[in-house]
C-alpha cells in the first residue's frame, strides 16, 4: 500500500505543473510576446503595444495576483517561462514570421502548452497563416485568416481600411462585459476560416462595414459571419486535464493610436483575462491609458531589436520605423 501510494504522490508531482500552470506564489500568469517591427510610424507597434499592455495590466485595479510578463522579438530566451503561463498572447506579423511557422522543435513545445490548458491569443497580423498550418491554426485558435490556400493561385489578403461601426453578435460573452458598441477607423481582416461546425467559436465583434470583396468598395456588404474580425474559442476538453483551453483571434489592432480608446482596451484586456481563466467583472476590467513617455519611465527604454535566426531574411526595416 505505501508503494502505491508512493507512486501515486510521484505521478501527481510530474503532472501537477501541467494541470496547474500558475506560479509557484500562486499568481495567474500572462505572457505577452511580441514580434519585431515591419510598417511605419503608428502601425503594428507590436513591442509598443505589448509594454503598453503590461503597465495597464499591473494598474488595473481590477486584478489581483496576477504578474505580466513581455518578450521581444518573437520568442523569450528561456522558453521554460511559457510552462507556468496561465496564457499566452502572440503580437507579431503573420504568415512565415507567426508562431506557427518556427521549428518543429518550437511548434511541438507550444503544443503541449495548448494541450494542458493555456491560454493562448494572436492579436492583429499574427492571425494570418500560411496553409500549411491549418492545422496548428485550427487547433490552437479555431480560426485564421487565410494567406495562401489551396483556392487562391496567390497570396489573397481579405483586408479592408474603413471607419465603421462595432457591433456585438453574442453580447453577453464575458469578454464584452463592459464595452459599448463603438465606431473606429482599423484595418479589419475578414472572412476568416474556422474549425468545422464552428464548434467552440463564440463570434465577439463585427464591422457592419465590411464589403464582400474587399476590392470593391462601395459595394455589397458580406454575409454577418464574413464580417467577424473577433472571436473566442472554447476547446475542446483534453482528456485528463481539468482545465478547458481558451482562446481568442483578434484581426483588428493595426493603429497604436486606438489604444486611447476605452472599449478598445476594455475588449482586449478583457480578452487576454479571460483566456486566462480570470473572472471578468460586470463592468470589465479596468484599465486607463498611458503614455509613451510614462510606459518608459515604468518599464525602462525600448530595447533594440533583436531578430531571432528562425526568422526568414526579409529588406532591411527603414531604421525611422523604429522607435528608439
Amino acid at each position: 500500500m505505501k508503494t502505491r501510494a508512493l507512486v501515486a504522490l510521484l505521478v501527481l508531482c510530474l503532472f501537477a505543473p501541467l494541470a496547474h500552470a500558475r506560479t509557484a506564489d500562486g499568481r495567474t500568469k500572462v505572457v505577452l510576446i511580441a514580434g519585431t517591427k515591419s510598417h511605419g510610424p503608428g502601425a503594428h507597434e507590436y513591442l509598443k503595444s505589448a509594454r503598453l499592455l503590461k503597465v495597464m495590466l499591473d494598474r488595473s485595479p481590477s486584478l489581483h495576483n496576477v504578474v505580466t510578463e513581455v518578450y521581444y522579438d518573437g520568442w523569450p530566451m528561456n522558453q521554460t517561462t511559457l510552462e507556468t503561463a496561465d496564457t499566452i498572447v502572440f503580437l507579431s506579423d503573420g504568415m512565415q514570421w507567426s508562431p506557427w511557422s518556427w521549428s518543429p522543435e518550437r511548434i511541438a513545445f507550444m503544443q503541449r502548452q495548448i494541450d494542458r490548458g493555456c491560454g493562448f491569443m494572436t492579436f492583429h497580423f499574427a492571425t494570418y497563416i500560411p496553409y500549411q498550418f491549418a492545422r496548428q491554426a485550427l487547433n490552437w485558435n479555431g480560426g485564421y485568416v487565410d494567406y495562401d490556400g489551396p483556392t487562391h493561385p496567390t497570396p489573397y489578403f481579405t483586408q479592408k481600411t474603413l471607419t465603421t461601426e462595432i457591433v456585438f453578435p453574442n453580447p453577453t460573452h464575458p469578454v464584452l462585459h463592459g464595452v459599448h458598441p463603438f465606431q473606429i477607423r482599423e484595418e479589419f481582416y475578414y472572412k476568416l476560416t474556422f474549425v468545422d461546425g464552428m464548434t467552440g467559436i463564440t463570434p465577439l465583434l463585427r464591422a457592419t462595414g465590411l464589403p464582400a470583396d474587399p476590392k470593391v468598395f462601395p459595394g455589397p456588404l458580406a454575409t454577418a459571419l464574413a464580417q467577424t474580425f473577433f472571436w473566442a474559442y472554447d476547446r475542446p476538453k483534453q482528456q485528463g486535464r481539468k482545465v478547458q483551453g481558451r482562446s481568442i483571434g483578434a484581426t483588428f489592432g493595426h493603429y497604436y493610436a486606438n489604444w486611447q480608446m476605452d472599449d478598445y482596451r476594455k475588449v482586449v484586456v478583457n480578452a487576454i483575462c479571460w483566456t486566462a481563466h480570470l473572472t471578468i467583472p460586470k463592468e470589465g476590467i479596468a484599465t486607463t491609458w498611458v503614455d509613451d513617455q510614462t510606459v518608459d519611465q515604468t518599464l525602462g527604454p525600448t530595447p533594440a531589436p533583436n531578430l531571432s535566426p528562425l526568422e526568414p531574411t526579409r529588406p532591411p526595416l527603414d531604421p525611422a520605423y523604429i522607435r528608439k
